[in-house]
């Protein structure tokens, strides 16, 4: 047929995975490399890690292999769909699947008997000729910062197996950074992609609300955003070309918008201004990551921009985005079967008892307060190309736990604190990896824009990244095995 082959080498079919989709598409129009081979490895891949790292809750072989090798038939015939046919992805099991239960995570929710529909951007990926993995683990229904649920357990980060991984995409970052699928599709109501794509050394982007159409709406409401989380933000910029088409279901979702995320202009540095936010009073930022954020300043700097260290001109979001988190809560858990409610994570009934202490005053009461500090950030962020921020202001921390050891955070919400505020205020926010602790673990800075400035904020996330060193984790690739002949037929 003209295609390469790696002949099930472990070694090579390890480096295939980890291949970006750039370099696979290229390959694939060059008949050096198949979408077949792809989906083998990264099929072997999954089978050799995610039983040590729990990434996936699901993983359809048979129809991974038959989108392969409908995609390499296009590909010989010289007439792909598009730059992302055949390359892989899996989606987090908040999303709907066409062909698969989503089970949130949960045991208590009984699971919808109708499995005929793609969330918009599965539908959008599918369209596009793109490969299809299984369903990545969450927490239950994304509550929490972490990634271990009732339903699957812990999820473990490749960096570290004994830390986690974040969450609540936590199953999506896991995979993407083990090379299990080279996009993967996560949500973020308070951080749930920018965490985990963070503590995994990832791109993760929470575009502005609305940009990446959902549906069913989350029941955070205009908190939640379905995103993107890649190894490199040109990755995610193919991927967000393709998610952010439009929707007809999402009657939030906004104008088609003929940006080319990979075309965008702004890539230099040079004469932008940032500012600089290190945290307040309040923040207790680990010094590791506070001097990598800093030394990302100076290298900005030195490639001739400008950067001001700042302060947020807002009142303390705490108190409004727990108001919009716990409503939300209340609204989740009342939709459960009682009878079922012993089943469910305590942390998140607790979140919904609190939900039940809030009256309609003060529910609309956080309504406005939102909408005063979504104007007052907005007009802040006027003044800069972009803000800067650590994406989190500590390390990935043990598995099995809300909160790291040694510190006073009494939830995730408290070291989520760089990130949901821009949930709050709907603008894009996107974590680009910019190096390590002295252990190895990844550190992530956030990169902030003004409103329906997405591609404003890749552009400047894919101008820092070149200026960054970048390796993997130090997957065990002696792990990696031929594929059973299951995966192969």
């Amino acid at each position: 047929m003209g295609w390469s082959t790696c002949d099930n080498d472990p070694q090579a079919m390890n480096e295939l995975a980890f291949l970006s989709a750039g370099e696979l598409a290229e390959r694939y129009r060059s008949k050096q490399l198949s979408p077949v081979e792809l989906v083998t490895a990264t099929l072997a891949q999954i089978d050799a890690l995610n039983p040590l790292l729990n990434a996936f809750r699901v993983v359809d072989y048979e129809a991974a292999i038959r989108a392969a090798k409908e995609s390499e038939k296009r590909w010989l015939k010289g007439q792909p769909l598009s730059e992302v046919d055949g390359i892989t992805f899996g989606v987090k099991d908040l999303l709907l699947a066409r062909g698969h239960t989503t089970l949130f995570g949960s045991r208590a929710r009984v699971p919808d008997s109708d499995t005929s529909a793609d969330a918009p951007a599965v539908a959008r990926l599918r369209e596009r000729g793109a490969v299809f993995l299984g369903k990545t683990t969450t927490s239950e229904f994304g509550w929490k910062g972490t990634c271990d649920s009732p339903l699957t357990g812990i999820t473990r980060n490749p960096w570290n197996t004994s830390l986690t991984p974040g969450g609540s995409s936590g199953g999506a970052a896991s995979a993407a950074a083990a090379g299990m699928g080279v996009f993967q599709l996560g949500t973020d109501g308070g951080g749930s992609v920018r965490i985990p794509a963070s503590f995994t050394g990832l791109f993760g982007m929470k575009a502005t609300f609305g940009r990446v159409p959902a549906w069913p709406a989350g029941p955070m409401m205009t908190l939640s955003n379905v995103d993107v989380i890649t190894r490199t933000v040109d990755d995610g910029a193919r991927m967000l070309n393709v998610v952010t088409q439009p929707d007809p279901r999402d009657w939030y979702a906004l104008p088609p918008s003929d940006v080319d995320f990979l075309g965008s202009t702004g890539d230099e540095l040079t004469g932008k201004k940032f500012g600089l936010y290190l945290g307040d009073s309040k923040t207790a930022t680990e010094g590791e990551v506070a001097e990598a954020v800093r030394a990302v300043a100076r290298l900005i700097e030195g490639a001739g921009g400008f950067v001001e260290e700042v302060s947020l001109p807002v009142e303390d979001s705490f108190g409004v985005f727990i108001a919009h988190w716990y409503a939300g809560a209340q609204h989740l858990v009342n939709q459960l079967p009682k009878e079922r409610l012993n089943l469910v994570d305590k942390g998140l009934l607790d979140a919904a008892q609190k939900g039940t202490q809030l009256d309609i005053a003060a529910h609309y009461g956080a309504i406005f307060a939102r909408q005063r500090f979504g104007e007052k950030l907005q007009a802040f962020v006027q003044q800069y190309d972009a803000l800067i921020t650590p994406t989190l202001p500590i390390l990935a921390f043990e598995v099995g736990r809300e909160n790291p050891a040694g510190y006073d955070y009494q939830s995730w919400f408290e070291w989520a604190c760089f990130l949901y505020p821009f949930n709050l205020s709907r603008q894009p926010a996107a974590t680009v990896p910019i190096g390590f602790s002295t252990d190895g673990l990844p550190i992530g800075a956030q990169i902030v824009g003004a409103l329906y400035k997405d591609a404003h904020v890749v552009a400047i996330a894919r101008a820092i990244e070149r200026l960054i060193p970048r390796r993997s984790p130090n997957v065990p690739s002696g792990l990696i095995k031929q594929p059973s002949s299951a995966h192969t037929k």
